[in-house]
């Protein structure tokens, strides 16, 4: 049972944890913790939910605690065939989501950087799902904002 739940969700939770820290390196060993803890914790866990959301919760989790050790880095590796303007883009939009507030930045990330449902959404953050569609919904007009700010011009 185990093993099968790692082998469904683990490229899943490397992404989500590369998205925090991109970090090739730190994102597999973040996943790894994460399916320790998940190993170590499966006889806590009551089985309510999806095992895929409890993993999330634990990854979330992880990463928010390399942060408390560490200071981000938002491009370490690059993959080959990306273009230059790709790559800009990707680091301009990564650094951008990582200077929203938490609560918007996490909402937003599960939604789009790992295309989670918001029932899902709500469920790893703990909020109802009308919450977590806000907080989706605010981060975007945050990131709507900030890029105004980055090219020079206001939104009314």
């Amino acid at each position: 049972m185990l093993e099968k739940i790692i082998r469904k969700y683990y490229d899943e939770i490397f992404r989500y944890c590369y998205h925090h820290v991109a970090s090739r390196a730190m994102a597999e060993d973040l996943c790894q913790d994460t399916f320790v803890s998940f190993i170590e914790h499966y006889g806590e866990y009551r089985h309510e939910g999806k095992a895929k959301n409890y993993l999330y919760t634990i990854a979330k989790n992880k990463c928010r605690d390399y942060y408390k050790k560490k200071t981000p880095l938002f491009m370490e590796e690059v993959p080959e065939q990306e273009t230059l303007q790709s790559i800009e883009e990707s680091v301009i939009i990564k650094q951008m989501v990582m200077n929203l507030p938490e609560e918007f930045r996490e909402a937003v990330m599960l939604r789009y950087f790992q295309n989670l449902k918001y029932k899902d959404i709500a469920v790893i953050l703990k909020v109802s799902t009308s919450l977590a569609k806000y907080r989706v919904q605010k981060g975007l007009e945050l990131l709507s904002e900030m890029e105004g700010d980055v090219h020079g011009t206001e939104r009314n």
